[in-house]
């Protein structure tokens, strides 16, 4: 069946699709490139975006290009002598004689049983002809044993739902200047974000008119397909989309683990203590929620301390979760936190013995580069003053002065108590790299 999926591959042309921000200079690196994310986010079709590159851009032959998804039901039952089986093919199409180069994709490798081993050893028997790409919907696909084989053998690609930037790009209303924005296209970019906002960045929601219905289906195979199943749960299940629910429902919300348990016992669900935080992590595994954790220089402090959730996709939250009055904030923080994750950035929120808290603590190496809050209204004089102050709080005791205030609206800049504020609206910080 391999054969027969392949030859399928290059016969039929590759579906249309909207370009995704991508470094084409990773193609020039003599590694594995891993595309890992939550489900639906694009996987597929960055392959199929890299593929479209080489054979027009590079004006390569298709057919030294090989894409299979270990998820098409064509090859179930899956068989791991299948990555055998396709560079037999390699041979019998003398592929390596015909081209320089033949570029491999395997998309949602981590399906099929000891593909690691496989890999490897593709890869260090072909190095410099065979060039490979790996996707998978959950983060062990960059296991322990993946990590250990392939050690300086690959770089990890993270794929989120659109940016901002993209989402405009997919609804054809992407600003002609980047750095000089028209009154009348900030109207168009503002009225956008509240669409982006409110139902997210997953690439067929987007562009869908079923977006509410659309996301309930993704939450639902996340949980069935990427938790419920692949890790053979045959019990706690109504607890597990109990949980989920929870989570999704406090995202941007200071989350104790202990509590939680406690909670749920109360209400009858038992759970301890270690298998709460087991299906926690299955869900960041799955690339639905991720967690930061308090800024401190001893590691201690930060495991004691409650960690602050965040979901990978706002159209979840609201599509999936209970809505709360203070809402909007919430959803505002998230999108940051979000989009600093997709930026690369090492982030932590802050907090003091005096209850003052800053949303994010951005750290590079050992430095402390840029303490971010974000605060939707500034009109609300009390809010904005207990913001304020927890940054210059923070900023004397982290020693830095990039202080940024993410807004609704407002833009400019204020000194207070020699300190430098920048205030900033998110659709504006979004199209922009962080200073």
């Amino acid at each position: 069946m391999i054969r027969e999926t392949v030859y399928e591959y290059w016969e039929n042309p590759l579906p249309s699709l909207q370009e995704r921000s991508f470094d084409f200079n990773l193609l020039c690196l003599d590694l594995i490139n891993d595309i890992v994310g939550i489900r639906r986010a694009g996987k597929t079709y960055l392959m199929f975006q890299i593929i479209k590159y080489l054979t027009e851009k590079e004006k390569l032959n298709k057919k030294s290009t090989i894409y299979v998804n270990f998820e098409n039901r064509k090859l179930y039952p899956l068989k791991s002598k299948y990555v055998n089986d396709l560079v037999e093919l390699i041979y019998e199409e003398r592929l390596l004689d015909k081209f320089e180069k033949i570029y491999l994709f395997l998309d949602e490798i981590q399906n099929l049983q000891n593909w690691e081993k496989y890999i490897r050893n593709i890869y260090d028997e072909f190095k410099g002809r065979i060039k490979i790409f790996l996707s998978g919907s959950n983060m062990k696909l960059l296991g322990r044993e993946y990590v250990h084989l392939l050690s300086g053998r690959h770089i990890t690609l993270v794929l989120y739902p659109l940016s901002f930037e993209e989402f405009l790009k997919f609804k054809g209303i992407l600003p002609k200047r980047k750095n000089i924005i028209l009154e009348k296209e900030r109207a168009i970019i503002k009225k956008a974000l509240n669409e982006y906002i409110q139902y997210g960045g997953f690439p067929e929601v987007v562009l869908s008119g079923l977006k509410e219905k659309i996301l309930q289906q993704y939450f639902s195979d996340i949980i069935s397909r990427d938790v419920v199943f692949k890790e053979r749960i045959r019990k706690d299940i109504a607890l597990l989309e109990e949980l989920s629910i929870y989570l999704i429902s406090n995202i941007a919300n200071l989350t104790s683990f202990r509590r939680l348990t406690n909670l749920f016992n109360s209400r009858g669900m038992k759970i301890t203590l270690p298998t709460l935080i087991h299906y926690h992590n299955l869900f960041e595994d799955a690339f639905l929620f991720f967690s930061t954790r308090i800024f401190s220089y001893k590691i201690k402090d930060q495991l004691q301390h409650p960690l602050k959730l965040y979901c990978v996709d706002t159209g979840l939250v609201n599509a999936c979760g209970f809505k709360f009055s203070e809402d909007l904030g919430r959803l505002y923080e998230n999108m940051v936190a979000v989009e600093l994750k997709r930026r690369g950035k090492e982030i932590y929120y802050w907090k003091d013995k005096q209850q003052r808290e800053v949303d994010f603590v951005v750290k590079e190496r050992l430095k402390i580069t840029q303490l971010i809050q974000v605060c939707l209204n500034l009109e609300d004089e009390r809010m904005t003053k207990r913001k304020i102050q927890a940054l210059l709080e923070a900023s004397k005791e982290l020693n830095c002065n990039n202080l940024l205030i993410i807004t609704q609206n407002e833009e400019g800049k204020e000194e207070i108590k020699g300190m430098q504020m920048i205030y900033k609206p998110l659709w504006k910080w979004l199209l922009t790299d962080t200073e």
